[in-house]
């Protein structure tokens, strides 16, 4: 192209199949376009690069002209001649393909090695201080990453170097230089400073950031929509301004803008029904905020409002401009439904009547999603470029991927609601953990039953507080029973990514606690409701005959009841056993084997029969039967409550839907908040226990849930602390026989010699479990001190493949069933059919299909696959067949065995 510059002869988006318009958007003209985006996105307040700019010492404007001008670099591996050979032929007035030039590297890793081998190794870079220097290349690092990982630095695990002349030509190295020079002309500052070490270790903090923020402006900077493919060549100042006018378009359009907040001169008023606040309530509603961010540890009893006084403490946080959004992170899918429910009825009385912010769930339900807006960057896919490789796919195309899953789009949502596993994905090594962090910025993390996580999940939850408080985000963590080392280990962690130096120590036993932990640290004891002063008498049966019998005569005469099992069999068996007394119209199954939708509906029936609403007619003789899904997710109440033997925390947190709800004998909702039924019993399903049990003390009893529960000796202590106190006390004063707090304590506040000889062992082996996952933990957490660079991580995966938890690795199965000759949704009828048609199993019990329902549904799977983006590999889909009265599909273990995989609406699935 005479006369003009050699890097206009370089594309870089293609669509080589289009029928109209350009064929190639020239690569500096993407590139603009890209930091274009970014320059828009740092103007948002959520993106702000104030915090950095102020620790580096340096002025807005300088770092502000840093990020801009290395996000136009992002694409720096596109020069090469690797690259420009994989759509060859788009025109002669751009290099030709060099067939010695292999691409087998992605073009992240080629424009890391052009900047660290060439740019930053030879000539000095106009305005650019030191251009060699480390802190150069963490700008570098971050941008070019930008299709979700840091760049590869060396090849074959270390042991040979990459070379940059294997993938560029002289002639390409030049076009790059020039590029590289034309812009830091008039783009960087001329009185930038040479960087120190300690300005050095605080980017690498920031690096994080810096990087979602490259991602996110590549794939609007890649939306044809607002930047046509330009093939013909014009001066960069100019197309810049033409780029800047398109970006504002395109963030403006995103729904990444922050919307109006409302004013509450009463934080109280955000919710209609509350008359008369709780003391945690009124705490939240009145407690000083510190001027930074900050976390809150809200410890009270079920029923105390603590969702509401989380969303309280938001709302002031929002106000107060410390936040502008928050993200619910829920231990499962069935809590995340419900706090969408209750979310959903007051998340828009934080904004303006005009404003239309967002509200997500991070997996499709049908009437939860419904009536809410999902428009977070142009949820409807834009046109896709060309792909470069099977394994790296262009923004658009990564773009078109993320936003089809709602439970990544949640994390971009003004108000997201999930589980803790998206935002953990924040701090693992996974492909596009820093858009998942950057989408947290600016929102208050809500993370609810937070001692319901093993020593795994809530180590990485530590890391994740550390970078949300580097990041300036705020947190609000709630728990009805967290042990008193978990707390200090929870308080300390966050208050190290703040920065602070002093220790963290909280020598407060009371409980109800509220402990707000920013620069400075405080509690404050909360009072309880009269109402939910209560004891809760436990009573012991040692065997499922007497539970049967029991059960049996109370649901006789009118009571209603629920056993909580601790496996999904169980379940199963307790509610045949049950079936031989009493009608199916009495009961309910309730477990984590049905699909989506399914699930879904038996939720709406456990609300109706046993919710705050349900009438003494609809309840009386009702009895429900379920596992685990039970004791933090469905707002119900019982008359009496059954539990096998569990961890003292969850038979506590169980006893919370024990009389939930005031009622008159009857059972009809108590108009006065007086409670008029019998005094509640918890009875447990429990061995004796006795002071030298056997080694199988539990295992005899429970010989299934020794292995959810594996740790017979905290078991055995818990039972001994609820049965020598013979009740729960809630809350219960300091010291007080049966009193929560003391209940929990007593049992992980001792030490494995406190556990009878014989069941140390099991002790023992736990706590070398607890301690081998925290180590996992740490192993596959990033090292956040390092920086966005590969070496944060002994290795990198897809999202779908990092562990969020341990234990049975869990898979979802999309059943399909076969009908008419096609593959069809189980709930065909359901607004997100495929969502609701979902099963979450260990997937040892399913590696792959059977060999012959491979060959037989080859054909319509791949079908699917093509039709739904959803299904795409690896997803797993299995064909059902009918066969009697159940569906079966056929699968194989991980040890090659077939099995038949049955589907049955009232049991679910089993094998």
């Amino acid at each position: 192209m005479p006369n003009q510059a050699s890097y206009f002869s370089y594309w870089g988006k293609a669509s080589p199949l289009s029928q109209a318009g350009e064929r190639f958007h020239l690569l500096p003209f993407h590139c603009l376009d890209v930091a274009a985006c970014g320059q828009a996105l740092i103007s948002l307040p959520s993106f702000s690069l104030k915090p950095l700019a102020e620790e580096l010492g340096w002025t807005q404007p300088q770092v502000e002209s840093l990020f801009t001008f290395f996000l136009t670099l992002h694409d720096l591996g596109k020069f090469a001649r690797a690259f420009q050979g994989l759509v060859p032929d788009l025109s002669p007035d751009l290099v030709p393909a060099e067939p010695g030039k292999c691409y087998d590297r992605r073009h992240d890793t080629l424009g890391w090695l052009l900047w660290s081998q060439d740019l930053a190794a030879d000539d000095p870079i106009d305005n650019l201080p030191q251009p060699e220097h480390e802190f150069w290349a963490v700008w570098v690092r971050s941008v070019v990453g930008h299709h979700g990982k840091p760049p590869e630095e060396v090849a074959d695990a270390g042991l040979t170097a990459l070379e940059l002349t294997d993938f560029f030509l002289r002639a390409d190295r030049r076009a790059a230089r020039e590029f590289v020079q034309a812009l830091a002309g008039w783009m960087l500052p001329a009185d930038l400073p040479v960087p120190d070490r300690e300005q050095l270790k605080i980017l690498r903090r920031h690096a994080w950031r810096l990087a979602g923020l490259a991602v996110l402006a590549d794939w609007l900077g890649s939306n044809q929509g607002y930047f046509p493919y330009r093939s013909l060549p014009m001066s960069l100042p100019e197309y810049w301004e033409l780029a800047r006018q398109q970006a504002e378009h395109a963030v403006i359009a995103s729904g990444l803008r922050w919307q109006p907040l409302r004013p509450w001169s009463n934080p109280l008023e955000l919710f209609d029904y509350l008359r008369e606040p709780t003391p945690l309530q009124a705490y939240a509603a009145t407690v000083p905020l510190e001027h930074g961010p900050q976390l809150f540890l809200l410890e009270d009893v079920t029923g105390a409002g603590k969702t509401e006084a989380a969303l309280i403490l938001a709302q002031r946080l929002m106000q107060a401009n410390l936040a502008h959004g928050l993200y619910f992170a829920l231990p499962s899918m069935a809590t995340a439904n419900q706090m969408y429910q209750r979310v959903g009825g007051v998340y828009r009385r934080l904004y303006e009547p005009q404003a239309k912010p967002s509200l997500i769930l991070s997996h499709g339900a049908r009437q939860l999603i419904e009536g809410f807006r999902q428009s977070i960057l142009q949820s409807a896919e834009q046109a896709e470029d060309c792909r470069y490789q099977p394994d790296e796919g262009s923004a658009s195309v990564q773009c078109n991927a993320w936003l089809a899953d709602n439970r990544k789009k949640a994390l971009l949502a003004e108000v997201g609601v999930g589980t803790l596993d998206q935002a953990l994905l924040a701090v693992l090594p996974a492909r596009h953990q820093s858009l998942r962090l950057l989408g947290l910025a600016g929102k208050v993390l809500l993370v609810d039953e937070v001692h319901a996580y093993d020593p795994y999940m809530m180590t990485v939850l530590k890391t994740l507080l550390i970078a949300h408080a580097r990041q300036g985000g705020s947190v609000i963590l709630l728990s009805a029973t967290l042990p008193l080392a978990a707390r200090e280990e929870l308080l300390a962690a966050y208050r190290f990514g703040l920065g602070v130096t002093a220790e963290t120590v909280v020598d407060d036993r009371r409980y109800p606690l509220a402990t707000q932990a920013g620069k400075s640290l405080n509690s404050h004891a909360c009072e309880t409701r009269p109402q939910l002063r209560r004891s809760v008498a436990v009573r012991p049966l040692h065997d499922e005959a007497s539970v049967v019998e029991l059960i049996v005569a109370q649901a006789r005469v009118g009571r209603c009841v629920c056993w909580i099992r601790n496996t999904v069999d169980d379940a199963r068996r307790a509610n045949q056993l049950l079936a031989e007394h009493l009608p199916e119209e009495q009961r309910i199954l309730f477990h984590s084997r049905f699909a989506m939708g399914h699930r879904l509906d038996i939720e709406a029936q456990v609300l109706a029969r046993f919710g705050k609403a349900s009438t003494g007619q609809v309840r009386a003789g009702q009895v429900l039967v379920g596992t685990q899904v039970l004791e933090q997710s469905l707002d119900f109440d019982v008359d009496l409550m059954v539990s096998d033997l569990a961890p003292v925390d969850l038979l506590i947190q169980r006893a919370g839907r024990l009389q939930r709800h005031a009622r008159q004998a009857s059972g009809d909702l108590a108009v006065d908040a007086v409670e008029r039924r019998e005094p509640p019993v918890l009875y447990l399903l429990t061995p004796e226990p006795v002071e030298n049990p056997p080694a199988d003390w539990y295992a005899s009893l429970f010989p299934k849930a020794c292995y959810v529960y594996p740790d017979a000796g905290r078991l055995w202590l818990g039972a001994r602390a609820l049965l020598q106190a013979g009740c729960i006390v809630t809350p219960g004063e300091q010291g007080q026989t049966g009193a929560v707090r003391e209940l929990v304590e007593a049992v992980y506040g001792s030490e494995v010699d406190d556990v009878p000889n014989a069941l140390k062992k099991a002790s023992q082996d736990q706590l070398g479990k607890d301690m081998a996952m925290q180590s996992q933990a740490h192993f596959n957490g990033l090292r956040l001190d390092k920086g966005y660079c590969i070496d944060s991580s002994a290795r990198w995966y897809e999202d779908h493949a990092v562990p969020t938890r341990l234990g049975d690795e869990t898979q979802a199965l999309y059943l399909a069933l076969w009908t008419d000759g096609e593959l069809q949704p189980l709930c065909a009828d359901a607004a997100y059919p495929w969502e609701e048609s979902a099963v979450r199993i260990a997937a040892h019990r399913a590696r792959e299909l059977a060999p012959d329902w491979q060959q037989q549904f080859a054909a319509p799977l791949e079908q699917l696959r093509n039709r739904y983006r959803l299904l795409e590999e690896p997803a797993f889909i299995l064909p059902l067949v009918t066969s009697g009265t159940a569906l079966v599909g056929k699968v194989l273990d991980e040890k090659g065995r077939v099995l038949d995989m049955r589907y049955d609406r009232q049991q679910g699935l089993s094998w």
